[in-house]
This record gives structure tokens, C-alpha cells and sequence, in this order.
């Protein structure tokens, strides 16, 4: 009778619930620090494919505040109405009030149609406001999912709700600011390159819109690295901020194959997504937000070994099992030195 309570008590467990006993880890099973080559990401991605659908989903609910900027462009509490689809339609309807020929008749076929759209209102404006709280919970959800992520590649035991919350409260501190700076960060880089796109009209603004699209790739490359700094080493904010930009250009092989691999997952969740919508909705609430940052850990962590753990311990086959974040004593063991 316990055993079938105890097996009730897992099924029911809605974190836990792709974790199905396997087959264990196999004794030639790859060191994927010391070798983490192309072939041997996908064998991590194999053994953890499953772990990875759970830590997705922990993802988007962490970050829920994004649901209510889904509410807001869905307009549900909105006013709709209709609108001119071209800008000429205004001072074409100005001819039309007082000439009505053949040619303004004809003009205003072509460019008077209306479409519809929406006009805010204080209930709509309300979930948009509320979507701030992103920059709340972006930094300290990005913490967790990173330490399980780097518990992934080490081979460590993982218990997924422990080890996040774990995590979160540990660097919570040091999360919240720098998840908001992150966030900006993408959101203001992100900006750019849609408003230059949008005006290209002179040399200028093709050098901005090009120089903006560089300044996004480097910036989303040093992600890779901010948060991994951040759980395993005791430094201040603006050191995990140097160390990674440092990172950045130290690792320019690795770090662009890791770059390649995030393009071509948004790349292959975009094509499934014009090819039949429904799948390529619900992707990122399953699975390809956590793709991403197991990605990312895979570029990043074996040169933070490398160059930040290694060197400080003085042995390179086991300083990644000793310079966790519980008893991280390589405080001063930067890039920089």
C-alpha cells in the first residue's frame, strides 16, 4: 500500500512529471566538459530531453507576467474599430470633400481601405503596465534555469523545483538588477533595429541598422556567460559584466557556433510555424526557450572552466565539481587577472 501511495504522490507531480526513471547514465557516458564537441551536445540533448520540456515550462510560468502582454495585443478588453491602412487616405479624403472627380473616385478606392484595430482602454492599459513585472522576474528565473542547465552539463544529481528555488535565493540579490538590464538591454537593441529597418533611406541609417544588429549579437553572445558568473563565483555586478564581455571575444569560435545554434532554433520554430500554426505556437511554451539555454550553457561554461575555475585550483579535471556555487571561493579568480 505505500508503494502505490508513493507511486500516486509522482504521478501527480506537475514539475516532476517527464522525470521518468531511465535507464541510468552509462559508464562510457562522455565528459561533456573536457569534451564538448558538436556530436556530444547531442547526446547530452538526448539524455535530457525530457528534463528539458519540465525546465521549459517552469521558464514560461516564472516569467508569467508575459501573459498579460499577450492579453493586451489580443485586445479582448479593447475598442474596435476601423482605420485607413495608408497615409495618403488623409489628405485624399481632404480632395475628396471638395473635388469629386473620376481620378480622386479612383484614388480613393485604392487607398481608402479601413482595417480593423483596436483603441486601448484603462482595463487594456492595465495589462500592459502589469507586464512590467517581467523586469522582476526575468533575472531571478534566468538564475535558476542556468544553475539547473549547468547541472545538466556537469552530471550532477538535479532536482529541479529544489535546485531552482535554491538557486533564486541564493543570487536573488544580484539577479534582479541584472535581469533588468538585460531585458532593457534586449528590448532597447531590439527597437533599434525594427525603427532603422524601417527608415532606410540615407547611408546613415544603413550603418545604424547594421551597427545595431552587431551591438544585439555581441550583447545576446555575453548573455551566454552573466548568468553562469553569477552562480558560480562570488563577484559584484559590474566584474560579471567585464568578465563576460571579455568572455565574449575570448571564446569567438565557440561563442559564434553557439550564436549559429540559437539562430537556427528560432529559425526552425519560425518555419514550423508558418507551415502549421498550431505547432508553432505552443514550441515555445514547450520546449524552445529551454533548448536555448541549455545552448547557451554548453558555449559558455566550458571556457569559464577554462579560464575562471581551472586556473584558480590549479587542477583542470576536477575544478568544475568543486567551484559550485555553494562553496565558491573564486572571488578573485577573473578573466582580467
Amino acid at each position: 500500500m505505500a508503494e502505490k501511495k508513493e507511486k500516486k504522490k509522482k504521478k501527480f507531480n506537475w514539475f516532476g512529471m517527464y522525470n521518468l526513471e531511465g535507464k541510468g547514465v552509462d559508464k562510457d557516458e562522455p565528459d561533456f566538459i573536457s569534451e564538448p564537441t558538436f556530436g556530444n551536445f547531442f547526446r547530452l540533448l538526448g539524455r535530457k530531453w525530457n528534463t528539458l520540456i519540465t525546465v521549459n515550462l517552469m521558464m514560461v510560468f516564472g516569467n508569467f507576467p508575459i501573459f498579460f502582454y499577450f492579453i493586451y495585443r489580443a485586445g479582448y478588453f479593447g475598442i474596435t474599430t476601423s482605420a485607413p491602412y495608408f497615409q495618403q487616405f488623409i489628405p485624399l479624403y481632404g480632395a475628396a470633400m471638395f473635388e469629386h472627380s473620376p481620378v480622386v473616385s479612383a484614388l480613393y478606392g485604392i487607398f481608402g481601405i479601413q482595417v480593423p484595430t483596436t483603441v486601448n482602454t484603462p482595463m487594456t492599459l492595465l495589462f500592459l503596465w502589469l507586464t512590467a513585472l517581467l523586469f522582476i522576474t526575468f533575472g531571478p528565473v534566468n538564475a535558476g534555469i542556468t544553475y539547473i542547465t549547468r547541472g545538466m552539463m556537469r552530471g550532477e544529481p538535479i532536482f529541479l523545483w529544489s535546485d531552482f528555488w535554491h538557486a533564486i535565493k541564493k543570487n536573488f540579490k544580484q539577479a534582479l538588477p541584472m535581469g533588468i538590464i538585460d531585458l532593457a538591454g534586449l528590448l532597447l537593441l531590439g527597437n533599434d533595429i525594427v525603427f532603422f529597418w524601417g527608415h532606410l533611406t540615407s547611408f546613415g541609417m544603413y550603418m545604424m541598422f547594421y551597427a545595431s544588429i552587431i551591438m544585439f549579437l555581441l550583447f545576446f553572445i555575453m548573455r551566454f556567460y552573466m548568468y553562469h558568473i553569477m552562480i558560480t563565483f562570488d563577484l559584484p555586478l559590474y566584474k560579471i559584466f567585464k568578465n563576460s564581455i571579455i568572455f565574449t571575444l575570448l571564446g569567438i569560435k565557440r561563442n559564434l557556433m553557439g550564436l549559429l545554434g540559437c539562430i537556427v532554433v528560432i529559425a526552425l520554430n519560425y518555419l514550423i510555424f508558418g507551415t502549421y500554426i498550431p505547432v508553432g505556437i505552443v514550441l515555445p511554451f514547450v520546449f524552445t526557450p529551454a533548448l536555448m539555454m541549455l545552448i547557451e550553457t554548453y558555449t559558455a561554461y566550458p571556457k569559464i572552466k577554462e579560464y575562471m575555475i581551472d586556473p584558480y585550483y590549479g587542477d583542470s579535471s576536477g575544478g568544475s565539481d568543486e567551484a559550485s556555487d555553494d562553496d565558491s571561493e573564486a572571488d578573485e579568480a577573473e578573466t582580467s587577472e
